[in-house]
């Protein structure tokens, strides 16, 4: 029997882990950050690559190639291949490693359509794509903790088309900017050889693991009573922890939708935003990023789709809608290079009212927003109160909440293991978690974004025609004002 389009079929099972005797027993603290995460659900990233050659020729040449590069990419970012050891309450969790640790590695097949799963503008079944996310490990009993595998990797062959690398990880052990640094460690050493491992050495940019740097200052020391806190509260609260969603069951069908900005778009976008505030408020400090004016384009037109579903505000244009911001720490931390390994993350809340984003002006007002509060994350780090970070967190899963995964900053396209750039990624985990929709780099313009959402065909189909309907709008005005500024 011939077999179906949108399943694989096993070709390989392994185990892949640094060279034995290549890095000794460790263990790794949780820091605040890492236990902010227990509530996450696995971080899964796909990417799609041109490989136009038959299985065998994968099978014998670019698999070996990721599996030895693999090995040696873990012997640096060793963690990956440990597990999560969940202590009894309420004793802190940690992360060990121990020689001979590995990640499952699966080489599978299919014949799915690629083009058809990398399509933009255009509504994709989202489950299409579940095959290709490897699985994590079950967690396992060993004495009184449980233990948890942190990462699992998949390489899907698409015969005389090209291959998929998958990568689930557990988001207890890293953040997007370490998981960052990992993919394009392997990803280089796979394509330069082991020297680039001295390379990285003479730069200064293996990871960084000492803690204690963080775990001494006095902001994570009253951070983390409360981080521990919140971290047994939720883990005692569900039923399985760090279960993988994207194998169980979808009442409701989904579907994925992408759309890219160039840097030109962009442009027009910030300059729209700036131009609504100009006759109106002096205030200088205004703060328009290419994430604040995507997030509020995407978010607006996000929550404008939802309005005529079963999910609609029901005349309650007072209450509250909340957009959750996650940003990278690194840079405001002293001592802490941008190569830490974990995660490093400040946590803030936007809340706006439904009405001003419903409103004529929702996207300005929301790019205002948002655009106040990363300033503020990137500005005023030693002033954060420990106590409004747990608040913050606490409210945003009170109220109607959207959350974003990714940054465009991460360059997640630069991912090339020797054989060229993704044809396109993804991260897929935002079909389950509380992220509403992804963000990333645009593969062809380093100024654009790649934005996406998951939803119902038929909400996607309207956030489309409202996104259209946003575009057409805010370039037709900056298109009149370069002319009124000509004439």
């Amino acid at each position: 029997m011939a077999q179906p389009p949108n399943t694989i079929k096993v070709l390989q099972q392994s185990m892949v882990a640094p060279p034995i005797g290549s890095v000794p027993t460790i263990s790794l603290p949780m820091t605040a950050s890492d236990l902010f995460t227990a509530n996450s659900c696995p971080v899964q990233w796909l990417g799609f690559y041109d490989f136009p050659h038959s299985t065998q020729n994968v099978i014998e040449t670019i698999v070996p190639s990721l599996k030895n590069s693999l090995s040696l990419a873990l012997k640096l970012f060793f963690p990956f291949a440990g597990n999560f050891m969940l202590t009894p309450p309420p004793t802190k969790p940690y992360i060990l490693y121990t020689d001979g640790n590995s990640i499952p590695f699966t080489v599978s097949e299919t014949l799915a359509d690629l083009d058809h799963l990398i399509l933009f503008n255009c509504p994709r079944v989202a489950e299409d794509v579940h095959p290709f996310v490897p699985k994590l490990a079950p967690p396992r009993l060993e004495g009184n903790p449980r233990v948890f595998p942190l990462m699992a990797l998949q390489v899907t062959i698409f015969p005389n088309i090209g291959f998929c690398v998958g990568v689930s990880f557990s988001h207890i052990v890293s953040d997007g900017a370490t998981f960052t640094h990992f993919m394009k460690t392997w990803a280089s050493i796979c394509k330069n050889g082991e020297d680039y491992v001295l390379r990285l050495q003479n730069e200064n940019s293996l990871p960084f693991y000492d803690r204690s740097l963080l775990n001494n200052m006095e902001i994570e020391k009253r951070m983390e009573p409360l981080a521990l806190k919140f971290f047994w509260d939720l883990t005692l609260a569900q039923k399985e922890e760090h279960e993988d969603p994207s194998h169980g069951n979808q009442v409701d069908p989904k579907y994925r939708f992408t759309f890219v900005m160039d840097g030109a778009q962009i442009e027009r976008l910030k300059r729209w935003v700036k131009n609504q505030f100009h006759r109106n408020d002096s205030n200088q400090s205004l703060y328009f990023s290419t994430y604040a004016v995507t997030c509020a384009l995407t978010w607006v037109c996000f929550l404008k789709s939802q309005v005529d579903g079963a999910n609609s505000f029901s005349g309650d244009e007072d209450g509250l809608c909340n957009f959750f911001i996650l940003a990278n720490n690194r840079n405001l931390l002293e001592n802490i290079p941008n190569t830490y390994f974990g995660n490093c993350l400040q946590a803030a809340v936007v809340p706006m009212k439904k009405r001003d984003l419903l409103g004529a002006n929702g996207i300005a007002y929301a790019a205002k927003a948002i655009g106040k509060e990363v300033w503020e994350l990137k500005n005023t780090r030693k002033d954060l109160e420990p106590e409004k970070v747990l608040q913050d967190l606490i409210e945003a899963s009170l109220n109607q909440t959207i959350g974003v995964a990714g940054s465009p900053k991460f360059g997640l396209y630069e991912i090339d293991f020797g054989w060229g750039r993704p044809k396109m990624m993804d991260f897929v985990h935002i079909e389950f978690g509380a992220d509403a929709f992804s963000l990333c780099d645009m593969r062809d313009d380093k100024y654009g974004i790649q934005v996406t959402l998951v939803e119902s065909r038929a909400k996607l189909e309207h956030f489309k025609a409202l996104l259209e309907e946003s575009l057409r709008m805010i370039n037709s005005a900056t298109i009149d004002e370069e002319a009124t500024q000509m004439g």
